[in-house]
């Protein structure tokens, strides 16, 4: 499989990705209306985290996620 060092170079690629779409986004985003309601809560994973697995996946051999997940995350 990979190395921790390509693990690592995929997920830090894919950080700075997130933070620039971010910024990206935020720019282009219409505004929410004051009557409706968010959340606050916060995700257990950040963006960057879930990609990471999804490209690391994408690289293997497993056939579906779950394996993938249960087995090698």
């Amino acid at each position: 499989m990979l190395t921790v060092n390509e693990v690592t170079e995929i997920f830090y690629l894919s950080d700075e990705f997130s933070k620039e779409f971010d910024k990206t986004f935020k720019k282009h985003v219409l505004s929410q209306s004051a009557d409706k309601r968010t959340r606050n809560k916060p995700n257990r994973l950040s963006k960057s985290e879930v990609m990471t697995i999804l490209i690391i996946f994408h690289l293997s051999r497993f056939r579906n996620l779950k394996h993938f997940y249960l087995f090698y995350v």
